[in-house]
């Protein structure tokens, strides 16, 4: 990919460095930025640091997209040292929620920091991105697997469409979302996922990002998906491989780097 393509980018998405777990940062030129999940807790959580080498110094939007802990363990973390705008998080109800995400939840409200359900149909603004939540559309079933109700969205920026999936795996994605995108986040760390070749035939991705962590107890990401991703000719980019992993668009062309 071209490397001098990101001069005057429309747009930059980037998958966080942050262990195994899920924190997707959305930029826009103008300076407005969201972080999508927030990685696994740690002291501090990793997430900070990455929000840091980025130079983020505040964020417009934090979205969680489920309750599981390698996605919204950051979340007091980044509230204790970010500006926050608004939080965001999907219509389960909350005191279903593991406990590590109810504390979250509520870290939020003795900030005084704006708390907002979205669901299938939301929209949002950001900058240059237009985010439109495809799932879930209401709350997940008593002790459902929270993985397919994760929350699943499709983020735009001029020419460029990212579709972040947080651990929704194929059989979510096939009933919500339609057309093809330049960037799959790949579901739940690149995990095995048998519907995923199809997918693949339909979302035609040109970049794919795995958010995993160096030498993760589950073997993520996985031969068969990685298998799948090559089949198809896809980009494939891992944070356990190249670190902080940014996407920019400008003007139809297409830029990956890592820091690694």
């Amino acid at each position: 990919m071209d490397a001098h393509a990101c001069a005057g980018p429309a747009s930059v998405t980037a998958g966080l460095d942050i262990g195994q777990g899920d924190a997707i940062l959305l930029r826009s030129p103008e300076g407005a930025a969201a972080v999508v999940d927030t990685g696994p807790p740690g002291s501090p959580a990793p997430v900070v640091a990455a929000l840091r080498r980025q130079g983020v110094t505040r964020l417009d939007i934090l979205v969680m997209t489920h309750d599981s802990l390698d996605h919204i363990g950051g979340v007091t973390d980044i509230l204790g040292r970010f500006p926050v705008g608004l939080v965001l998080h999907p219509p389960d109800p909350v005191d279903g929620w593991e406990p590590a995400a109810r504390a979250a939840i509520a870290a939020v409200g003795e900030r005084g920091v704006p708390i907002r359900v979205i669901r299938a149909g939301s929209r949002l603004a950001l900058g240059r991105w237009g985010i439109r939540v495809l799932s879930p559309a209401g709350r997940r079933p008593v002790g459902a697997d929270p993985n397919p109700y994760s929350l699943i969205a499709r983020a735009s920026a001029g020419s460029l469409d990212v579709l972040l999936t947080a651990d929704a795996e194929s059989d979510a994605l096939s009933r919500v979302v339609t057309g093809s995108v330049d960037v799959l986040k790949v579901s739940h760390h690149g995990s095995e996922d048998p519907g995923l070749p199809e997918e693949l035939t339909r979302l035609l991705p040109r970049v794919a990002l795995i958010s995993a962590g160096d030498n993760n107890p589950f073997r993520h990401p996985r031969p068969q998906t990685l298998a799948a991703l090559a089949a198809r000719g896809v980009s494939t980019w891992r944070t356990d491989l190249s670190g902080d992993v940014t996407v920019v668009m400008d003007r139809g062309a297409l830029a990956v780097s890592g820091t690694r």
